[in-house]
């Protein structure tokens, strides 16, 4: 009976598999290229595993069909997942897509990019985020016609840089020399709270709370605080006003500290504090003032304040030396940094976009719609911007 059944679904997906090359087939711009051809290559794979599991002699079904059925179970995840994320990209393209990937053409361009530049497409549901296994970017639906979130591809760009098929590349080392070195000095800091907290016999709920942000920082908030500092880089304070940006429209307590279970992400306190680090090395020291006091008034409103577990967390001393570290590691790569009296076209048009929301907020939409206009007709080559 089950074999009855995979027989008639295995040349369903077959054709499902078929279609989606179909999909994927269809005439697209060059920018498309990269993810129509990871793609294919899945589909291929996922194509091939299917036959051989179609043309699979049976001998005895007891033994044998369970492990096709588990076989054909990852297949499908497998599908499913490429349909979902990349063909579903791809079959959603329209004029807003195109925009914006010629637009993160001209970015990764001007920053000189060390990696082949991501498809980018409005599929999110909720934030900016990338699928590095696809090189795909995605952003909510309406993100293309807005300046002041943009500032945020600068920080996806760089979460490319810690996808497995990426950790060799010669062009990175300086990065992964500074990354390991942050690794090594977050474990010592964990390692010695751990040591100390042992030594006076504290209780063991202390000790897994230890263990869990150790844990948090290891998996997750070390590459989180990278590319963080990688868009300050790049991008200069516009990065941390979309920080600031987000915080207000969608985040929690800012010095919010996992006690219970692994978080993805560090504190928003804490991305600010690297953040505003980084612009005083990078010689923003007026902007960063601006940005500090409008996030200490923030905090001061809404009543916030950091607990011991916090301070604990995120040591000054630890955010100090990432930030150095950092610094010297993205430089190493060679992109393009900011400079205040030097910025890139697009980066200071982002810029320039926080200035003007700040000099006039009642009358940013006007401004921000001629901006966008301007930039579209940029990169689709009918002008320059100035």
């Amino acid at each position: 009976m089950v074999e009855r059944y995979l027989t008639g679904s295995l040349i369903q997906s077959l054709e499902r598999a078929r279609q989606l090359r179909q999909i994927v087939q269809r005439t697209y711009p060059r920018e498309y290229d990269g993810l129509r051809q990871i793609c294919l290559h899945s589909l291929d794979d996922i194509q091939s595993h299917f036959q051989s599991l179609a043309q699979e002699t049976i001998v005895d079904t007891a033994l044998q069909t369970p492990l096709r059925v588990r076989q054909f179970k990852r297949i499908v995840e497998h599908l499913n997942w490429v349909e979902g994320i990349g063909v579903f990209a791809l079959g959603k393209m329209g004029s807003d897509d195109r925009f914006l990937n010629r637009l993160i053409t001209v970015m990764c361009d001007e920053a000189v990019f060390p990696l082949i530049f991501p498809t980018i497409c409005h599929i999110s549901q909720d934030y900016f985020h990338i699928y590095p296994g696809f090189n795909l970017l995605c952003v909510p639906l309406l993100e293309s016609r807005f300046l002041l979130h943009l500032p945020d591809i600068y920080h996806e760009l760089c979460h490319l840089f810690h996808h497995r098929t990426r950790a060799d590349i010669p062009s990175l080392h300086s990065y992964r020399v500074a990354y390991e070195k942050s690794q090594f000095e977050m474990v010592k800091h964990f390692q010695d709270r751990l040591t100390a907290a042992d030594r006076v016999r504290k209780s063991e709920g202390l000790l897994a709370q230890i263990h869990l942000q150790n844990t948090s920082w290891a998996r997750y908030w070390m590459q989180e605080f990278f590319c963080d500092l990688f868009a300050v880089m790049t991008a200069g304070p516009a990065f941390a006003w979309s920080h600031f940006h987000l915080c207000i429209k969608r985040g929690g307590d800012p010095f919010d500290t996992p006690l219970v279970s692994v978080s993805t992400h560090p504190a928003d306190d804490a991305r600010m504090r690297i953040s505003l680090q980084l612009l005083k090395l990078m010689d923003f020291e007026v902007q960063a003032a601006h940005i500090e006091k409008a996030w200490q008034t923030y905090i001061e409103l809404m009543g916030y304040s950091p607990s011991p577990e916090y301070r604990q967390c995120y040591p000054e001393t630890l955010l100090s030396a990432i930030v150095s570290a950092a610094q010297v590691g993205i430089e190493g790569i060679g992109v393009v940094t900011a400079k205040p009296d030097s910025l890139q076209p697009i980066v200071r048009l982002l810029n320039d976009a926080w200035q003007e929301f700040w000099r006039a907020p009642e009358e940013f939409q006007t401004w921000e719609e001629g901006q966008m206009e301007n930039l579209r007709a940029t990169v689709n080559g009918e002008r320059r911007l100035p």
